[in-house]
């Protein structure tokens, strides 16, 4: 008995030992990555990482409670890959080897539409061609998809259509979107964006029971939450030195209700967004220096997909302080326009980048659990 108790001691330990170590590594990382972006005219710490900065109103520092993520790094291959588009000069050509609207999750696959106007789909447990889902799938050619509630929704011949899990049926319910990825849907709203980058972007709440669609400022939003407070809406934008806000929405009703002429339109050169007066939100984060690209839930907590300094990192934001529980690849990982969505145990962040493939999907990021995996589409991208 004695020598099973001396043994699991041993193994805690050993274990607390082995954590301890990976913390000191991951500070010392840190500490010596913003000492070199700043020189050695400041102090960096683990309590101060952003010492030096030019924005003095936020702080950024090591957690207390690094989170031991999994990562991995992989590419998958468009099997619809054309070398025509790929040899292209032309970057409206070239991009079309990467999907032509941002990737779901269904059925247990990750469901990706291409140039073609077909879905591949790949196995969430291998990453293996779902074949078997494609044939039943592609019967018609699409341009768009999405999930609308629990189904898999496309958009063929200017019609949305539904799979009911054994043939598509046109939908009979009005449908907010054409070409636009969703944001977030519940039992009451349908939430998505329009971006017009340094000249604002809006954020729309579809309403489902009386098809009213109502709208507020959101420069341009990238993850909607929704907590008992409201609807927690989060955007980013990479002009100048790059910015982040979100907002709490109690009762999206009471923002400007649109008329259907407005919508995905500009104001005298400036987004819809900035014509709502309502004032019928509470803004919660308002960064500039940075950017966040993304915030969904882990367990009891927030997480928050930060860029600062040419860094990437998974951190904790409570008010202005900003606590790197995670950094992920240690890279420079970039993007304009993702979007961030919850599957069950999943979560799926969309990530485009103008330089790679415009407004295009290049990559995705996947999150289950302490496993976080990349895929980049057809090649690793280096940005």
């Amino acid at each position: 008995m004695q020598n099973t108790l001396y043994t699991l001691l041993l193994t805690i330990l050993t274990i607390s030992a082995g954590a301890q170590n990976k913390h000191a590594e991951v500070e010392k990382r840190l500490i010596k990555y913003f000492q070199q972006k700043v020189g050695n005219h400041v102090v960096v710490t683990k309590e101060k990482l952003n010492a030096g900065s030019v924005n003095k109103n936020i702080n950024i520092s090591v957690s207390e409670s690094l989170i031991d993520f999994d990562t991995i790094q992989s590419w998958i291959i468009n099997p619809y890959f054309s070398q025509k588009f790929k040899e292209s000069e032309d970057e409206k050509i070239y991009q079309k080897n990467f999907p032509r609207s941002f990737s779901v999750l269904y059925n247990n696959a990750l469901v990706s539409l291409f140039e073609n106007g077909k879905f591949a789909c790949f196995k969430l447990n291998n990453l293996e061609r779902d074949k078997g889902l494609e044939n039943k799938l592609n019967t018609k050619l699409f341009d768009y998809h999405w999930i609308s509630g629990d189904r898999l929704a496309g958009l063929s011949g200017g019609v949305v259509h539904l799979w009911n899990g054994e043939k598509w049926i046109k939908l009979a319910n009005k449908f907010p979107l054409k070409h636009d990825p969703k944001l977030f849907e519940d039992e009451k709203f349908l939430v998505y964006r329009d971006c017009h980058g340094e000249w604002g972007g809006t954020v729309y709440f579809f309403e489902k029971a009386t098809s009213k669609t109502f709208f507020t400022e959101s420069t341009c939003a990238n993850s909607v939450i929704k907590a008992n407070k409201g609807y927690i809406v989060l955007a980013n934008l990479g002009h100048g030195f790059g910015s982040t806000e979100a907002k709490v929405i109690a009762d999206p009703t009471k923002l400007t209700l649109a008329k259907s002429n407005q919508i995905g339109k500009t104001v005298n050169g400036q987004a819809l967004g900035y014509t709502d007066k309502s004032n019928a939100f509470k803004k919660e984060m308002d960064f500039y220096g940075l950017q966040v690209f993304s915030s969904f839930k882990y367990h009891d907590k927030v997480l928050y997909l930060v860029h600062f300094s040419e860094l990437t990192f998974i951190a904790e934001i409570k008010g202005d302080n900003i606590e790197i529980v995670h950094p992920l690849f240690f890279n420079n990982l970039y993007t304009h326009n993702p979007v961030t969505s919850k599957y069950g145990d999943y979560t799926l962040i969309n990530l485009d980048h103008y330089g790679t493939g415009l407004d295009r999907e290049i990559a995705i990021i996947l999150i289950k659990d302490n496993k976080i995996t990349k895929l980049d589409w057809n090649d690793k991208h280096n940005y």
